[in-house]
């Protein structure tokens, strides 16, 4: 009796982590997340940790070089100058990324967000910069796959004046 008790117990516990998993950690899986992750490091002065919130895709012809070079120069700059000690999102691109890859207005079948951001450094320097947010393993089937759990992961950050380079100009990025 006891042991079905136990048995009882564990199986409820399980449910409820599920449950709590779904309704409470997954809402915070947004891109803005990636953003505030990112330029909280920076604020910090923190590189180190800026570049591991900066993901560094690997498949097909990618690490491309000049996403690298971006990485490294744009983080250590943003890092020495602290900046986002404050920062506003501006905008939100959502993009498709399966079949056909282009702008959408779903947002809850997108698997590219293209956060537009104005951040400041602790002068109240204005930075203009643009995160590309993508879902983790960048095509999202959304509605038409039955996809839930997104994994949102910042590939690229670009001054707004600069073209993204990841991954490709299907996603209107040039080389």
């Amino acid at each position: 009796m006891r042991s079905s008790r136990i048995a009882l117990g564990a199986v409820g516990l399980a449910i409820v982590a599920v449950v709590l998993f779904v309704v409470v950690a997954r809402p915070f899986d947004t891109p803005e997340r990636q953003v505030d992750a990112f330029l909280a490091a920076t604020a910090a002065g923190d590189e180190a940790r800026a570049l591991d919130a900066w993901e560094v895709f690997s498949g097909g012809i990618h690490p491309l070089p000049a996403l690298v070079a971006r990485r490294t120069e744009l983080t250590r700059e943003l890092a020495a100058k602290r900046v986002g000690t404050t920062h506003v999102v501006r905008s939100i691109e959502w993009w498709r990324t399966c079949c056909e890859p282009g702008p959408t207005n779903d947002p809850a079948n997108a698997g590219l967000a293209r956060v537009h951001v104005s951040a400041t450094d602790p002068g109240g320097a204005p930075y203009e910069l643009v995160f590309e947010v993508f879902v983790k393993k960048l095509t999202w089937w959304g509605d038409a796959g039955g996809e839930t759990v997104r994994d949102w992961t910042l590939y690229e950050v670009h001054r707004a004046t600069e073209a993204c380079v990841f991954p490709s100009s299907a996603y209107g990025c040039g080389r």
